[in-house]
This record gives structure tokens, sequence and C-alpha cells, in this order.
């Protein structure tokens, strides 16, 4: 009998909202992939420290793949890149902003010039069906055809990742 190793794959969002909506996408393209997906939430805080959390937490776990998704409004600064990559982390930036506010993007609402992370939430999350922690408040905004129909690269490439594309 032959023995056949699924992929595995990890995606540690920022934070409670990052993990609902990846679990949302999940729940759509990760069906009969051939591939394991564990999606948590970080305990935010700067690149440096979500980069030092997910290294400290997974160092023994044997994921073939890992990616952190966070937000842009703390720049990233090179050597976290760099601890990264040595870690074989990719890192999947929400722009503009932060998570909402290319969520709103998606949604082809414009996320005003100089807007903080306060302001796109403010404007995403009286839209969203319930709690923006929960999966299932993403639904009716974000259907499969809406995510699908989406240019933004930070979308396409979670969409990719948890089909098992990439």
């Amino acid at each position: 009998m032959r023995h056949v190793r699924l992929a595995t794959l990890l995606v540690v969002g920022e934070g409670p909202a990052e993990k609902a909506f990846v679990n949302h996408l999940k729940g759509m393209y990760s069906r009969d992939t051939g591939q394991k997906v564990t999606v948590e939430a970080g305990d935010g805080g700067s690149p440096s420290t979500m980069v030092k959390n997910l290294i400290r937490k997974h160092s023994h776990a044997d994921f073939d793949r890992r990616f952190l998704m966070i937000d842009e409004d703390i720049p990233v600064p090179e050597s976290v890149h760099a601890r990264a990559k040595q870690a074989k982390i990719e890192i999947i930036l929400s722009t503009p902003v932060c998570l909402e506010g290319m969520l709103l993007e998606v949604l082809s609402q414009r996320v005003a010039e100089g807007s903080s992370a306060s302001d796109c939430k403010a404007l995403l999350h009286p839209q969203l069906s319930g709690s923006p922690t929960r999966s299932q408040s993403y639904r009716e905004l974000f259907p499969e055809p809406v995510i699908n129909q989406s240019r933004k690269h930070q979308i396409i490439k979670l969409r990719a990742l948890l089909r098992n594309e990439l």
C-alpha cells in the first residue's frame, strides 16, 4: 500500500479578524485539495514580534508552507523580511492599510488617502453580517464570485494557496 503525504499549509493572521476571513476562504477553496490547512490568529504587535512569535510557536511543526498575513499600517523593516525568509515564512501584506482596507477595495469601495485602520474598520464592519471575528460574517459580502473576480494580488494569492495551486 502506498502512503500519500498530505501537503500542509499554515496561515497565521495578525489577529482574529484575519483568522476569520481566511477561514471563510478556506471553507470555499480548500476542499479536496490534498492539503491540510491550519489557520491561526497571532497576537498582533509589531511585524518583528509577529514573526518571532510564529517562529517560536511553530519551529517544531512540520508545515510545507507558512504564511503570515499582516497589515501594512506598521512598516515591515527589511531585517524582518530577511528573518521571515530565513525561517521560510512568506509575508502577505494587507493593503491599503489593513485587512479591512483591502476588503473594502475588493468591494470596489475606495479607501481615502490617509485612512487609518480604525477608519477602514468603521466602514467595513457595519457591512458584515456579524462580528468581524466570525468567519460566517464574511459570507454575504464575500461569496465565491466576488472573491474569484478580485484582482487584489493578496486575494489571488490566498485563493491559490488554499486551492493548493502554488
